[in-house]
């Protein structure tokens, strides 16, 4: 079926070069019934609970895919998509951080599939991809965490809007899914539409807000040229749970503010939390997750990796980045991992997630986000190896972070 225009969110929307691109005036859209609310999660002294008052321990997994080119969870040209999630389920996971961009929104053909294992995916959007796929994964019984990881599938963009045309514009880095700009009003409207979309979802337990803000971003301090995370985290905020108030609001961590407050150390994307410390997000204590991102050398090294006492001295570097929020807040790391000593930088990140694994059992923190369970993440590898089999010593780890 040819679509040349189409209502989406009480707009219409027309195809050109094969994305759905926003054009003419709102429309009136008929009223429809509410769906039925799901469960509602909270945060209380470092630990989730669901709407029962039952706690809830994520043993969680990114599975990547609807982020990037293909627009579709990874390695369905030989695994079936069902099947991932039931495997994933079988090692012990119950939950699955799921990142997307706004072109899984909008864009109108996903990638390949084998259509022999993945029958009747064929003319799919990926967004109703990506419906199956929550879905499935709340029928299973997997809490869902979904992840806006950039303002484009072509790259993990700065912060959360795009207003260079160099950088938003056909065939640039940064290209956005209708090749003009995207302000942070379109980041709101796309996180309210996910958050309500998905409403009905009793597993859908919250939205990471945004992948990595670094560079071009500092927390609260006007500087020109510089975003501000703590404000845009806000909006994000309010503007969820006003959609959903079922949710929880996964922050993440940034690069170094460099405000005269903070310890000057090495730094990962989305690791930083020093700010929240002296200048506290106005989000609701009991929805608000704390989600920082930490890795070892096979993904970036340190200067603290060389050190002569590594890798002992590598703990209290995690508690000034962010160890120090929990157990206030919620503190969850959203994305670790590694080779594990299989390439990469050999021993020592095999050291530096063991240590890891140590540090987080000694605050009480059992609860994260693994990256990644497919094997092509070219720094970290997967749960499962190049011939798809599971990495019984990284499941061997994780057992033991989960207790």
């Amino acid at each position: 079926m040819k679509i040349e225009s189409l209502i989406l969110d009480g707009k219409i929307y027309r195809v050109i070069d094969g994305t759905l691109v926003e054009v003419g005036a709102p429309v009136v859209v008929p009223p429809v019934d509410p769906l039925p609310t799901a469960k509602g999660y909270t945060a209380k002294a470092g630990k989730l609970y669901d709407a029962a008052g039952k706690e809830v321990q994520l043993r969680g997994i990114s599975h990547f895919g609807f982020n990037g080119g293909n627009l579709q969870p990874e390695f369905l040209w030989s695994m079936n998509w069902k099947s991932q999630i039931a495997q994933m389920k079988s090692l012990g996971f119950n939950a699955i951080r799921c990142p997307f961009v706004p072109n899984t929104l909008y864009a109108l053909k996903h990638g390949y599939v084998d259509p022999r294992l993945n029958p009747g995916l064929d003319g799919v959007t990926p967004m109703q991809f990506l419906d199956l796929w929550m879905a499935e994964a709340n029928s299973q019984g997997m809490y869902i965490l979904l992840d806006f990881h950039s303002v484009s599938k072509m790259s993990q963009y700065f912060h959360w809007f795009v207003t260079n045309p160099n950088d938003y514009k056909a065939g640039a880095w940064a290209e956005t899914y209708d090749r003009a700009a995207y302000p942070e009003e379109k980041w709101l409207r796309d996180l309210v539409f996910v958050a309500s979309r998905y409403k009905a979802l009793p597993y859908f337990i919250g939205i990471d807000i945004f992948n990595e803000p670094h560079d071009r971003v500092k927390w609260n301090t006007v500087e020109p040229g510089i975003a501000l995370w703590k404000p845009a985290a806000e909006k994000a905020s309010a503007a969820i749970l006003a959609a959903n108030p079922n949710l929880l609001i996964f922050v993440q961590g940034m690069t170094a503010n460099w405000d005269g407050k903070e310890k000057a150390l090495p730094i990962n994307w989305g690791e930083n939390l020093q700010p929240q410390g002296y200048d506290s997000l106005t989000i609701p204590q009991d929805k608000l997750v704390f989600c920082p991102h930490s890795y070892g050398p096979d993904v970036f090294v340190k200067p603290s990796f060389s050190a002569a006492n590594y890798p002992a001295n590598l703990a209290a570097d995690w508690e000034t980045l962010f160890g120090f929020l929990h157990p206030k807040f919620a503190v969850i790391p959203g994305e670790w991992g590694g080779r594990y000593g299989v390439g990469g930088t050999g021993a020592k990140d095999k050291q530096w997630q063991d240590a890891f694994v140590e540090w987080m059992i000694s605050k009480g923190i059992r609860s994260s986000f693994y990256w990644c369970y497919t094997p092509n993440s070219g720094d970290t590898g997967g749960i499962l190896d190049d011939q798809l089999n599971v990495r019984e010593d990284k499941m061997a780890l994780l057992r033991r972070h989960w207790g």
